[in-house]
């Protein structure tokens, strides 16, 4: 006679195969978790440099269109654009930058960045030009900031209409600006505040702001902003002295260096030593032991050196 199973033995088996099923649906979910966050801070990081690269592009347009008289660089409280008609401003709080200046790329209007050449004819000629948005440019109607071929400004607001050309300006360079005012409408200021920061942010980051005709977050949970100037010497410099000649220190000046470092991510529960910027580089090293806590976040570390090619 065969003999079946008792219940002792059933509840046994059927104990064993819960534990079992639960070891797989923990290492399951825990697999899926850590493959989800992992997913997640790859995208935030790559959406880090999308808005790193939007800082690039806008650090690059530096000088487009501003006229010989305001090509100086100026540094002092506020990074104020008005003294001496300078066309880049830095200064510095708590080992955070602030940073101003003139381009006339700098509006969201449509053609924003559009330039060209007045012809004898007093036609506009527009040469592979793009704006604002990447789309190639067009000569339109409407009003353009009018240059000599030495940068000296000839016209602020010049109401160009191709169907009735003015040769008075011939041969002569001209920036769309539209209905901005030149150079009020062209500043940006790029700088750290705290207003309206994320929940998640860690303590003592901020947000990056952009402020131009308007003013709008670019990147938050930023705990570092550093801006410095790269010499001709290939040097990094934090200011540059003044002179007579407005070109002459726009002669000593090549580029610029971003450094930045943006949080990624929530509070993690097994602290991390943190890496920083890349010594002897121009960005001036972090100090990561004066808050314990930031040892528990992941950070993000953007070094970028930026050529400035219209202030020459």
């Amino acid at each position: 006679m065969k003999k079946g199973y008792t219940i002792i033995e059933l509840l046994v088996v059927i104990a064993l195969s819960l534990i079992i099923g639960a070891g797989f649906y923990t290492f399951y979910t825990t697999v899926v978790r850590e493959n989800i966050t992992k997913s997640s801070l790859a995208k935030k990081e790559q959406d880090v440099f999308i808005f790193a690269d939007q800082i690039i592009k806008d650090f690059q347009s530096i000088g487009f269109g501003v006229d010989y008289d305001r090509l100086k660089i100026k540094n002092g409280v506020g990074c104020d654009l008005s003294a001496d008609n300078p066309v880049l401003s830095k200064c510095s709080n708590n080992n955070n930058d602030t940073i101003s200046f003139l381009s006339l790329t700098s509006t969201d209007q449509v053609n924003s960045g559009c330039w060209g050449f007045i012809d004898i004819n007093g036609i506009i000629k527009i040469y592979n030009s793009y704006d604002t948005l990447g789309r190639l440019c067009s000569s339109v109607a409407g009003n353009y900031l009018i240059l000599s071929i030495s940068k000296k400004l000839i016209n602020s607001s010049y109401n160009y209409d191709p169907n009735n050309p003015n040769t008075n300006y011939k041969n002569s360079y001209a920036f769309y600006v539209g209905n901005s005012s030149y150079p009020d409408g062209f500043k940006v200021k790029y700088y750290l505040d705290s207003l309206n920061l994320l929940k998640e942010c860690a303590p003592g980051t901020y947000n990056l702001q952009k402020s131009s005709t308007t003013t709008s977050p670019i990147i938050s949970c930023v705990l570092n902003f550093q801006v410095k100037y790269i010499g001709i010497d290939n040097n990094f410099y934090d200011t540059f002295t003044l002179d007579t000649d407005p070109y002459q220190n726009l002669k000593k000046l090549q580029g610029l260096k971003l450094c930045m470092i943006v949080q990624v991510g929530g509070r993690q529960s097994t602290p991390e030593n943190p890496r920083n910027y890349t010594s002897n580089q121009g960005c001036t090293p972090f100090d990561f032991s004066t808050n314990p806590n930031w040892r528990y976040y992941r950070w993000v570390i953007i070094e970028q050196i930026i050529p400035l090619k219209n202030i020459h």
